[in-house]
């Protein structure tokens, strides 16, 4: 959840509060990164669809000299 806040001098005023994110079920505990700026969250496997294989090419500069 996200609030803003500011002063008015005599105390704090609080806006509306605002979900940020959503987290699947079972995704376990979170955790922020020092400077606040992103958010690392244990997702359980197959719970984000389908996966894209990738290619990983090793040594493709041989292949340029080709």
């Amino acid at each position: 959840m996200a609030v803003k806040v500011s002063t008015n001098g005599t105390g704090f005023e609080f806006g509306i509060p605002k979900q940020l994110f959503s987290l699947p079920p079972g995704s376990g505990e979170w955790d922020v990164t020092a400077d606040g700026k992103k958010f690392f969250v244990p997702v359980p496997a197959g719970s984000q669809g389908d996966r894209t294989p990738i290619t990983v090419v090793l040594n493709w500069q041989a292949d340029l000299k080709k």
